[in-house]
């Protein structure tokens, strides 16, 4: 049954992705501005070959473009989880062309196609960064025969063979660390989302806590004015804890506050929110419900709470939305129509 403090969306969780997602976009910013800044000083060294020079200049042009339109034209949330994946693809692919136009596997710049096997590592996912080694494997593939053509022949097997336990050493080595990083990240993602649970859910009752109330409610009412339809909301008090508490100790008071809220949890719809506000108060959050349908459930509930168990009586008072409602002016009239339920019980006694 819902109704408990879980219907409630984990900011924390969302702004620790958003932390990690910033962060991850500031060290590829880095790396692509570190790369084509490398091969712009190559390009302009005196003792770069003249043959060099050309590859050097693309590759520079190539990485600040695809820099440009990934991370200034392109929106951030496009490719979803694959963002990291697919941004490695491209600088393999632009690193590959350098290559081609320096020397193929002799090119002396060849550990800068071991980069974007480092940046996996970000991505916290075994199987993309295995992918990415495989894109790197069959670039070295494409390497090789550019070597060949190139007049190397001869020496292309045993290059090849080295260049293939490079890529394959950092490949394996990015794909620890990513799995590494991926645990880590899950193992964040769920103490932050425990703490959130905990800070957000009452340790006794199981119920959302008083901190959930107002975004709650205030969630609800937006979403039932765009739909214009009724927010209900039912203040409960339970009669005579205290006559409990000094009787038979806090424990039985605990107990008797335990029994509630399980009869609370079988009477409420899923879309409803059960909130303990504190002691013997709860509130109840119906959405798409009238007063009539509130008053039902306060019914089902008194049904409820005499069909066995502890015998638990309460008071409660219905407040249901209008056009220019506010929550804590519902809030207000659900704890004067509870008070006055609870006078005119006492007066009735």
């Amino acid at each position: 049954m819902q109704g408990t403090a879980d219907r409630v969306p984990h900011s924390e969780e969302a702004a620790a992705d958003s932390i990690r997602r910033l962060w991850i976009r500031r060290a590829s910013v880095s790396v692509v501005l570190c790369q084509g800044l490398a091969f712009a000083i190559g390009a302009a060294l005196p003792t770069t070959p003249a043959m060099d020079r050309a590859g050097l200049v693309v590759g520079a042009a190539l990485v600040g473009l695809t820099g440009l339109v990934w991370f200034f034209f392109l929106p951030r949330d496009l490719f979803g989880p694959w963002r990291v994946f697919i941004a490695s693809v491209i600088a393999q692919i632009v690193l590959l062309v350098t290559l081609t136009m320096t020397g193929g596997l002799e090119s002396r710049y060849f550990p800068y196609y071991l980069l974007p096997s480092l940046v996996m590592i970000m991505a916290g996912s075994l199987e993309q960064t295995l992918a990415l080694g495989a894109v790197a494997v069959a670039g070295l593939i494409e390497l090789a025969l550019v070597s060949r053509d190139h007049g190397t022949a001869e020496s292309v097997p045993d290059l090849f063979a080295i260049r293939l336990l490079q890529v394959g050493a950092f490949s394996l080595a990015a794909t620890a660390s990513s799995r590494a990083m991926g645990a880590i990240r899950d193992a964040l993602t769920a103490q932050a989302r425990a703490l959130a649970d905990r800070a957000r859910t009452d340790p006794l009752t199981g119920l959302a806590n008083r901190q959930v109330l107002v975004e709650g409610f205030t969630r609800l009412l937006a979403a039932a004015d765009r739909r214009g339809t009724p927010v209900s909301v039912v203040a409960l008090d339970l009669d005579g804890l205290k006559a409990v508490n000094d009787r038979h100790g806090h424990a039985a008071g605990d107990r008797l506050l335990v029994h509630f809220a399980g009869l609370v949890r079988a009477c409420m719809r899923g879309a409803d929110l059960a909130v303990r506000a504190g002691g013997d108060e709860f509130i109840l959050l119906l959405p798409d419900t009238d007063a009539a349908g509130a008053h039902r459930l306060i019914q089902r509930l008194r049904d409820a709470s005499i069909a066995g168990g502890p015998d638990v009586r309460f008071s409660a008072g219905v407040a249901t939305s209008s056009p220019d409602a506010t929550v804590d002016w519902l809030l207000a009239l659900a704890d004067d129509a509870l008070y006055a339920e609870k006078a005119a019980r006492l007066e009735a006694t």
